[in-house]
C-alpha cells in the first residue's frame, strides 16, 4: 500500500513536471527560432568564372552593396534586384541579377541579420563563380548573371531527410502519408491565396503557409514558402514538383510518414518535423488544422 506521504508527493510532482517539460519546450522552440544554421550552397559552374578586379565583379559587388542598404528588402522578406552599372556605356552592358528572400516568419533585424551571414559566406565558398546560391535556415541568396526571375529553378534543390520513420512498427501509415500530403495541398493553396498581414501595401499572395495537425497522439508542423518572384500558379507547380521529386524525403516504405524531412529549391521549399520551427506568432497564414 502507499502511504499518504508518497501520494501526496505525487500529486505534487507530476504537475511540476508538466512544467518543466512545458519551459524545456519552449526554451527550445525559442532557440530554435534563434538558431540561423547553414544549410547547403551550389556554385553554379556552368555561368562561368568572373577575373578579380573584372568589370563583372565591380558590379557584383555595387549590387550586393546597394542591396544591404535596402531597408524594404528586410522589411518585406524579399527582393529580385537587376543590376548594373548606369555610367557602363556599351550595346550589352554587365549585368547580375541577386536573389533574397528570407523565411517568412522572418523580419526587420533577424532578416537583415541572415543577409549580413550569407553575403561573405557566399563569396567564400564560390570566390569566382559568376552565379551561386546559399541556403541558411532564415534565408536565402542567390547572384547571377542570368536572369531567374518568374522561373520556376527544377535544378537547384535537394532533400534532408531529418529522421526516419519508425523502423519496427507494426503496421504500415500509408493513411498517414496522405494525410500529410492533403495538408501540403492544403497549406500551398492557402499560401497562393491569402496575402501576408504582417506586411502592410502589398496585395499580393504571401507565397508562405504554416500550421500544425494532431497526428494519432502527436503533432506535426508543417511549412510551405515560395519565392515571392513566381506567380501563384507557378508555386503551386514548383512545390508539387517538388513533392512528386522527393518522396523519399517524406516517405520511408513500407512503414509510412517519417518523423521530419525538409525540401530546399531556389523556387520553393517546404519542410514539416514533429516538434515547432517557426514562429507562429510571426508567421502569416499559420493554421491549427
Amino acid at each position: 500500500m502507499y502511504s499518504s506521504f508518497s501520494v501526496l508527493k505525487r500529486l505534487i510532482l507530476v504537475p511540476i513536471l508538466v512544467m518543466v517539460a512545458q519551459v524545456l519546450l519552449m526554451r527550445s522552440v525559442s532557440s530554435l527560432n534563434m538558431n540561423n544554421a547553414y544549410v547547403d550552397h551550389k556554385c553554379s559552374a556552368n555561368q562561368g568564372e568572373y577575373k578579380p578586379g573584372s568589370h563583372y565583379k565591380k558590379v557584383l559587388d555595387s549590387g550586393i552593396q546597394e542591396l544591404s542598404k535596402d531597408k524594404e528588402a528586410f522589411r518585406g522578406g524579399f527582393v529580385y534586384m537587376d543590376h548594373t552599372d548606369i555610367k557602363e556605356v556599351r550595346l550589352e552592358p554587365e549585368r547580375v541579377y541577386i536573389t533574397f528572400q528570407c523565411r517568412g516568419d522572418i523580419y526587420g533585424p533577424q532578416c537583415r541579420s541572415c543577409f549580413a551571414t550569407a553575403r561573405p559566406e557566399l563569396f567564400k565558398r564560390c570566390p569566382r563563380d559568376k552565379g551561386a546560391i546559399i541556403w541558411y535556415d532564415h534565408c536565402l541568396l542567390e547572384f547571377s548573371s542570368i536572369s531567374t526571375s518568374g522561373k520556376i529553378n527544377y535544378d537547384d534543390n535537394f532533400c534532408i531527410d531529418t529522421a526516419r520513420a519508425r523502423p519496427n512498427a507494426k503496421t504500415h501509415t500509408r493513411d498517414e502519408v496522405l494525410e500529410f500530403l492533403t495538408l501540403i495541398d492544403n497549406l500551398t493553396n492557402i499560401a497562393v491565396t491569402k496575402r501576408n498581414n504582417f506586411v502592410k501595401d502589398v496585395d499580393k499572395p504571401a507565397l508562405y503557409a504554416a500550421g500544425e495537425k494532431r497526428f494519432g497522439n502527436k503533432k506535426i508542423y508543417v511549412m510551405v514558402q515560395c519565392t515571392k518572384d513566381l506567380t501563384p500558379k507557378a508555386c503551386v507547380e514548383c512545390v508539387s514538383h517538388n513533392v512528386i521529386k522527393f518522396q523519399n524525403c517524406y516517405e520511408n516504405k513500407p512503414v509510412g510518414l517519417k518523423i521530419g524531412g525538409r525540401v530546399f529549391g531556389r523556387s520553393c521549399n517546404f519542410r514539416f518535423e514533429r516538434y515547432p520551427f517557426v514562429n507562429a506568432k510571426t508567421s502569416p497564414n499559420y493554421l491549427k488544422f
